[in-house]
Parts: structure tokens; C-alpha cells; sequence
């Protein structure tokens, strides 16, 4: 957008949610390549592009970035939005188009400052190293999910057991993880809530409750993380920031 003078006019949005929008990459690039005020951007189901990623890195006040369902980047620009983006707090990559190297290039660069963070869905490409690389960079994690990794085995058990800060772990689907192995989870005095689906049946579910009492087990099918409005809400929030603008009257669309 150009000024009077032909200077570049950024916008001056702070919050922004397109997820699952009907928009090309090219004219959402047109519209996050005026955007450096970012806090809140959500652009879940969308395909993106590198230019896209590049753009979003120079919102260096990014606090939660939802990405959930993305394509089209590459590893490198993954990379250098991760790097760039050092206030994130909460951040959602699940089931991204992601290879292995996507994966590394997440937990390797993801800033340390990260509370809630979502790399669900990555099946074969998430490895127990990559856990222990995500520990050790991040030990300020609150909120973990980590569903649908089919390598973890509860020798990452060992790594979640750092976190001194943690209360709510998914590992959902993760079915090398045997139903008696979650026990040892109980030893994570912080941890208030635990996903599990499709590791315990209904009879071990309720062995596991009976040896975990304190925790919340199998509580929630959906997470939260970054997502601008969660379940079915109608308070007309966007990440808990109320919108002055709503639509009284939508029986023309």
C-alpha cells in the first residue's frame, strides 16, 4: 500500500485470524507483507508460501502464531521465522506438510520463551532426539502436545520429568506408548491434565485414574494452543481480546 509520496504504508493490525479463509498465497502475501505489528495471527488450513513465513518473521512482537494444517514453505524459511520471532509464547505447527527436516529445523530454532507449543501429527518424523532437543531449548513449556508421534516410546518420559513447568501433556495416539508405561507420568508432580486417546481403552482408562487421581485424563479431544476462539463460543473473542466490529445482521450471505 503506498502513501502519498510513494512511501510503503504498513498496517497497523495487531490481531489477525484468516484460518481456513478462501485466499490465494499471493494476495495473503499482499496483505502480510504490510503487517510488522503483528501479536496474535492465526493462518490454520491455509496454503502458504516462503515469502509468507518471510513476511511473518518481521513481527518481532509475535506472542501466539497458529499454523495448524499449513503447507507450501520450506524448511528454511520455517527457520528464519523461528529465529526472527523470539516473543512467541504459544505456537501451534501441528500437522503442517512437514518432513523431517521441517521437524528439526521446529525444535531447533523455536524460541526458549515458548509456554505452549503444538507439534502434533508428524507420525515417523518426530524422534525421541528431537524431544530431548525441544526440552532442553524450551524449559519454560507449560502446555505440550505431541499426539499422533508414532517413535515415542516412554524413554521420552525422561525428558517431559525436566520440565519443571509443565501441566498439560497430549501424546494421544503415540501408540508405542503402552498404557501401564503412563504411570510413570505420575512422578510429574505439575501435571494436571494428560490426552491419551487411542492408548487406553476404556478398562485401562479407568486402572489409569485409579493410579493418577490427581490428574485429568482423556479430559479434552481439541487444543487450545494459539487458536483464536476455541469450541463454539459466541462472545464475538479472538484470543480473548474483545471485537468492536460484529455481524448483527448475516442473512444477506
Amino acid at each position: 500500500m503506498a502513501a502519498p509520496g510513494g512511501r510503503v504504508s504498513f498496517l497497523k493490525i495487531q490481531h489477525l485470524d484468516l484460518s481456513n479463509c478462501t485466499v490465494s498465497a499471493a494476495d495473503l502475501h499482499s496483505i502480510l507483507c504490510l503487517c510488522e505489528k503483528l501479536q496474535n495471527l492465526s493462518l490454520e488450513g491455509l496454503v502458504l508460501s516462503d515469502s509468507i513465513i518471510k513476511s511473518i518473521a518481521r513481527n518481532p512482537s509475535l506472542i501466539r502464531l497458529n499454523l495448524c494444517g499449513c503447507s507450501g514453505f520450506s524448511a528454511e524459511a520455517l527457520e528464519l521465522m523461528l529465529s526472527s520471532c523470539s516473543m512467541l509464547e504459544e505456537l501451534n505447527l501441528s500437522w503442517c506438510e512437514f518432513t523431517a527436516t521441517h521437524v528439526k529445523a521446529a525444535v531447533n530454532h523455536v524460541t526458549s520463551k515458548i509456554t505452549q507449543l503444538n507439534l502434533s501429527g508428524y507420525r515417523e518424523n518426530l524422534q525421541i532426539a528431537d524431544v530431548k532437543t525441544l526440552v532442553e531449548r524450551c524449559p519454560l513449556l507449560v502446555h505440550l502436545d505431541l499426539s499422533d508421534s508414532m517413535m515415542l516410546k516412554p524413554e521420552c518420559f525422561q525428558y517431559f520429568k525436566q520440565l519443571v513447568f509443565l501441566q498439560h501433556l497430549c501424546l494421544s495416539r503415540c501408540y508405542q506408548i503402552s498404557p501401564a508405561a503412563l504411570v510413570e507420568l505420575g512422578e510429574i508432580r505439575t501435571l494436571k491434565t494428560l490426552q491419551v486417546f487411542g492408548i487406553v481403552t476404556d478398562s485401562s482408562l479407568q486402572l489409569l485414574e485409579e493410579a493418577l487421581p490427581d490428574m485429568k485424563i482423556n479430559g479434552s479431544h481439541f487444543t487450545s494452543i494459539a487458536r483464536p476462539t476455541v469450541g463454539n463460543k459466541k462472545s464475538h473473542e479472538i484470543w480473548g481480546i474483545k471485537c468492536r466490529l460484529t455481524l448483527r445482521n448475516p442473512s444477506f450471505l
